[in-house]
């Protein structure tokens, strides 16, 4: 609008500001740009927090705010996730765009192992009175591991452990054993039998002791040997478990330190000369046996059988090779 004034006798035309409402509507709406689709390879679990970057926003009447959802940082899922991300500004318009996340898991390339051995592979605890504790014998537990790990993958730990079986027997029925179940890994434990028969918890120099020693010794080597007859590539041998206290009341099977150690010995040199994969809880024991060896001082507690788990289970992942699906689960 225009006023009227006059000066020095002169009308002048004047800009005029009374009654003004301020700048008009901002013109152009907001826009949005998205990042690029995103994946992540070899996930462990059920899925991962992934971070993106925020998407690009012009225009639009100030404040322009953005959100997206599912928000960066949160967990997704395996498989494919749609995120949608909106733009909204002052005068209550939006923009959205979206992009996907995928998120692929990993996978092991052996689907099927077979825990052998005696009372220590089958479960057996070591209070009175003695049973199976099969929740919480070592392949129930590196089952957990793997199911968790791998979800979804149907990897199988088989048990195969005997309560009472010397390594000879092991050596027997193997065979038969590897013939049912055709695993691609094999988990030896075993000879605990033989040194609580032979050498006890007494001196290691004696015959009886020497020999028993030797019959594990060579019991593992054939163990190993007989598992690659039968096209096992991946075959991982433990060292046994130190002995622990003794409670009151409990029975004493309690092994000689001595005699686990020159065994352990024993079964690294087979071990590499077998070109087979140790593993090696004792020295985790070591320091803990009254938390992980159970009342007589031979069998395990839970927290023992989950060392053994857990030892095994890193063996396995260190050696055995790991690579991403080819294929997601369905999009969400």
């Amino acid at each position: 609008m225009m006023r009227l004034r006059w000066i020095t006798g002169a009308l002048l035309l004047l800009p005029c500001g009374c009654g003004s409402s301020g700048p008009g509507p901002t013109t152009t709406a907001p826009q949005i740009a998205c990042p690029a689709d995103a994946s992540v390879n070899g996930i462990t679990g059920n899925g991962q927090a992934v971070s993106f970057s925020a998407p690009i926003v012009t225009a639009g009447a100030p404040p322009v705010t953005t959100r997206c959802a599912p928000a960066s940082g949160d967990i997704f899922p395996l498989g494919s996730t749609s995120v949608t991300c909106t733009a909204g500004d002052a005068q209550a318009r939006q923009a959205t765009c979206s992009f996907r996340v995928t998120l692929t898991a990993l996978t092991i390339a052996v689907k099927k192992f077979d825990a052998i051995g005696d009372s220590f592979t089958e479960g057996e605890n070591g209070r009175p009175p003695q049973f199976l504790d099969l929740p919480n014998a070592y392949p129930t537990r590196l089952q957990e591991l793997f199911d968790a790990t791998f979800p979804g993958q149907d990897i199988k730990v088989v048990n195969r452990g005997v309560s009472g079986w010397p390594i000879e027997r092991t050596v027997e029925e193997l065979p038969g054993d590897l013939s049912i179940d055709r695993p691609g890994g094999v988990l030896l434990l075993s000879g605990f039998n033989n040194l609580f028969t032979g050498c006890g918890n007494g001196p290691v120099d004696t015959s009886e002791c020497r020999h028993a020693l030797e019959t594990v010794q060579f019991g593992i080597r054939d163990c190993i040997r007989r598992s690659k007859d039968f096209s096992v590539r991946y075959i991982f041998v433990s060292t046994l478990t130190p002995p622990g206290p003794v409670l009151p009341g409990a029975r004493d099977r309690r092994i000689a330190g001595d005699a686990i150690v020159q065994a352990n010995a024993r079964i690294r040199q087979i071990v590499a000369g077998e070109g087979a994969t140790l593993v090696d809880p004792y020295p985790l024991f070591i320091g803990h046996e009254a938390e992980y060896v159970d009342t007589d001082g031979l069998h395990l507690r839970p927290a023992g059988y989950q060392v053994l788990a857990d030892t095994f289970f890193a063996a396995i992942r260190a050696t055995i090779p790991e690579s991403a699906l080819s294929t997601t689960s369905a999009v969400r």
